[in-house]
């Protein structure tokens, strides 16, 4: 072989590595998400991406079941009235070919019987694997099943026991449970009835006339079923956020966390052999959850105008295999069925999941801190990381990873540790530093009443106080210890002006920026990076604005006697207590556990309930109200304030229709100018 032909080899090697590597490297054709920082969807690597359709003259399929011992595939094909068994990539056997109407479920059991729900039949039809008939259970003839519920059969579960759960359209009560011989056992997951604003005025506004001729408020039907390899069932239902997922134990209850964010089109699910859960929605997106219902990935789409691979058009089932390394969902329309092969990417995430699941964190470390590097808006990661430095007594690390991982509950163990660790070291010197300070109090205090010495110091101070703005601020301690005289010196005496006043509402303003730095974080409502300061400040400054206006005009027709500077500057100074100790108890949260939340809790409820009282207060004695005369004003004062923002929305909603049609008109003008 001369050198040009090894030369020429060697190109050729080194092209086909190239295209080798490019094609390892292809994304899939949709994006991926997961939940980041505050509950925000991020972009992240592929879990799954598309391994090819599988086409065998399927006509609507509508469930699938995957039999992992035999690898066999059991396709519902509506359309043909049939269950199609597929092998790979062939039709190995039709079942219930001249039986079947239309099977819209399909399960089989560990004995190779096929259970199938038509839904044209109204039957559950069971087959053995030969595709022979053995029983056919219909309508249940038990008095408890209800005379006017229907049995429309659309899905199928079976467990250990030869319990049948069926899905059946419309049944309000939640799935229906059979015994192996179809005796009526009883319902299981029901959904709970939900209320709307709407649905509740109506309640309380229509006569008894107008509500019968309203729908009754029924809850949804569960929309699929699938059982675990520990028997527990599962339940989707199209249209609920809330509980559209339920994992339900034997009692019927639900024991699955509510998940981080649930797609209200949900219409099918499937759970792997470590209870990874996978969701499939009309709107063809696919989500993942671990078994605490934490969001692992979101991917996939519809495409309606062209058959890319990957993207549903009219998803109907979705089946994973027991190990969650193959991925299929049924598309109605397209008549295929989409299969997906696992990433090493989401192959590295369920091994830490499923390590962390088992309680090894240490033994998770490395995966996550892999998963990490790859993608540092993976929030799961954070949190696993944390149990592992917590486990290991790491508590500094694990308290920044608990932090990053949006996990309080274990931010306040791991502060508790820290907490606790300082106070053994630092004790003896605290409490000499108070000693200290206590003794140092004493011998001043006998000095100056021996010597003055602190006479220049009290001498300054008098000074300060007489300033007359100084005077007006201190006026906000008045009404902390003598409120009712507070306001009639404020009425009669003119203690405190709209200067003063203005310049307490600004500190209001910059409190409440300041507050969101300084308050602990396992109290903070905010965080100060993702948080924006103007709508803080006008959420803040407005609905304050709308108290004053609305409560001097309220009071001015129910003859108060209080002027509007009066109201302007009596409103700040009755929020003193807030003004006062709002911050020196948002700086001690920065010490404080969930064991001691308490004390932030009572106390910011205490400065709540005291603000208040000082308001009626305030109002009753500056416009001369009775007792009873004040909470009416109270009550016209915020119903006019809810009135005016409605009125006020309505005009900005107005102006905005304006400006819209003057554009359209002028843009209409200026088509026109050019033809």
């Amino acid at each position: 072989m001369n050198k040009k032909m090894v030369c020429r080899i060697g190109w050729l090697a080194f092209i086909c590595l190239l295209f080798a590597h490019q094609t390892a490297l292809a994304e899939a054709p949709y994006m991926t998400f997961t939940l980041g920082p505050e509950g925000r969807f991020a972009r992240t690597q592929s879990a799954y991406e598309p391994d090819g359709l599988i086409r065998l003259d399927f006509n609507r399929p509508e469930d699938i079941f995957y039999e992992d011992g035999s690898g066999k595939m059991y396709v519902a094909d509506s359309g043909n009235a049939r269950i199609a068994v597929v092998d790979g990539a062939r039709l190995v056997q039709s079942v219930g070919e001249g039986v079947l109407q239309n099977p819209m479920g399909v399960y089989v059991t560990g004995d190779g019987r096929i259970y199938v729900a038509d839904y044209g039949l109204r039957q559950v039809v069971v087959f053995d694997a030969a595709g022979n008939v053995l029983q056919r259970i219909g309508r249940p003839k038990e008095p408890i099943y209800g005379k006017k519920n229907d049995f429309a059969p659309k899905k199928v579960a079976v467990d250990r026991r030869g319990n049948i759960y069926v899905i059946s359209e419309g049944s309000i009560n939640g799935v229906v449970q059979l015994g192996h011989d179809g005796r009526f056992l009883g319902y299981v997951g029901a959904n709970d009835t939900s209320l709307s604003l709407k649905m509740l005025l109506q309640r309380l506004l229509f006569t008894e006339r107008q509500l019968a001729q309203l729908f009754r408020t029924t809850p949804p039907s569960p929309t699929s079923i699938v059982l675990d390899r520990q028997g527990l069932l599962y339940t989707v239902t199209n249209g609920l956020r809330k509980e559209g997922i339920k994992k339900l134990n034997i009692l019927g209850n639900n024991i699955l966390p509510d998940p981080d964010w649930v797609n209200p089109a949900l219409i099918d699910l499937d759970v792997n052999q470590n209870g990874i859960i996978y969701t499939v929605g009309s709107d063809g997106w696919i989500d993942i959850y671990d078994t605490y219902g934490n969001l692992l990935f979101d991917f996939g789409g519809s495409d309606s105008r062209y058959e890319r691979a990957g993207f549903v058009k009219s998803p109907s089932a979705i089946e994973v295999t027991a190990s969650g390394g193959t991925l299929f969902v049924a598309d109605r329309d397209r008549n295929v069925i989409h299969r997906y092969r696992i990433t090493p990417f989401g192959a590295s995430v369920f091994e830490g999941v499923e390590l962390y699941r088992q309680g090894q964190y240490v033994e998770s470390e490395g995966i996550w801190k892999n998963i990490l590097r790859m993608n540092s808006y993976f929030t799961l990661s954070y949190q696993a990381l944390a149990k592992a430095y917590y486990k290991r007594d790491l508590d500094r690390q694990a308290l920044e990873s608990f932090k990053l991982a949006e996990d309080r509950e274990g931010y306040s163990d791991a502060f508790w540790n820290i907490r606790n660790e300082w106070l053994q070291e630092n004790m003896g010197r605290l409490i000499g530093v108070l000693a200290g300070l206590f003794v140092l109090r004493a011998l001043v205090r006998r000095l100056h009443r021996k010597y003055g010495i602190l006479r220049p110091v009290q001498r300054l101070a008098d000074r300060i106080r007489k300033q007359k703005l100084v005077s007006e601020l201190g006026f906000v301690f008045c009404f902390l210890r003598r409120p009712i005289d507070a306001v009639h010196e404020l009425k009669e005496y003119n203690r405190a002006t709209v200067r003063s006043a203005t310049i307490l509402y600004a500190w209001l303003l910059l409190l409440r920026v300041i507050l969101i730095y300084t308050t602990g974080y396992l109290f903070a409502g905010m965080t100060p990076d993702r948080t924006d300061l103007i709508p803080l400040l006008l959420w803040t400054a407005v609905p304050l604005m709308f108290w004053i206006v609305m409560n001097y005009l309220v009071s001015t027709i129910s003859d108060g006697e209080g002027k509007f500077s009066q109201v302007y500057v009596g409103t700040i100074y009755a929020f003193a207590p807030y003004l006062v100790f709002a911050l020196p108890i948002a700086l001690i949260s920065n010490v404080l556990t969930y064991n001691e939340a308490f004390v932030y809790e009572y106390s910011m409820a205490a400065i709540r309930g005291w603000t208040v009282l000082l308001i009626f207060i305030m109002i009753k004695e500056l416009h001369n109200f009775t007792i009873r005369q004040t909470i009416r004003n109270l009550f016209l004062t915020v119903f006019g304030c809810a009135l005016a923002a409605v009125v006020l929305f309505l005009l900005v909603l107005l102006f905005d229709q304006e400006i819209e049609f003057v554009r359209s008109i002028v843009q209409e003008v200026r088509n026109r100018a050019l033809y």
